[in-house]
């Protein structure tokens, strides 16, 4: 049976930074960035999910996903959706890319998602920032995060 590693890198043009070792990777696109520094190295691959491995403009999906082989047998995900400032089709966004099934995989041990927008609304109450995080960590055993770009933060493992 295939991996997801495989499945992914089977995509035409991916993944986008091939894998390698590194400490720290960095996305970008529309004028948005993100850098995820890790605390050690890991073998570490960028797939573009929009346009790349899901091209299909219909199909709601986010921008990147960051894969991590963290040793050999333990993956970890981390999806990246960089927008200006309509956060909560973001949230959307992220959520149907979870929700798709080519990202299961009993290999994946843990998973986070990013949104970085220009304009993050302020965490006041029951704003729809903290009751996406809330439903992300229920539904999906998945921390969201939202940084205002560009964004850069240490990554635990």
């Amino acid at each position: 049976m295939a991996t997801l590693k495989d499945k992914l890198d089977a995509f035409d043009g991916q993944p986008e930074q091939e894998w390698n070792k590194r400490k720290g990777i960095s996305v970008g696109e529309r004028g948005q960035v993100y850098r995820a520094n890790f605390s050690q190295e890991y073998m570490s691959a960028v797939y573009a999910i929009d346009g790349g491995i899901i091209k299909d403009y219909d199909i709601v999906k986010c921008d990147k996903l960051v894969l991590l082989d963290l040793d050999n047998q333990t993956l970890f995900e981390l999806f990246v959706e960089l927008k200006g400032v309509n956060i909560q089709h973001a949230i959307k966004q992220v959520e149907a890319t979870l929700k798709n099934p080519l990202f299961k995989d009993s290999a994946v041990k843990k998973r986070e998602a990013r949104i970085v927008g220009r304009k993050i609304p302020s965490n006041i109450g029951n704003s729809i920032t903290e009751i996406a995080k809330k439903n992300f960590i229920s539904r999906y055993n998945c921390r969201l995060e939202f940084k205002t770009g560009p964004a850069v933060e240490n990554i635990k493992i």
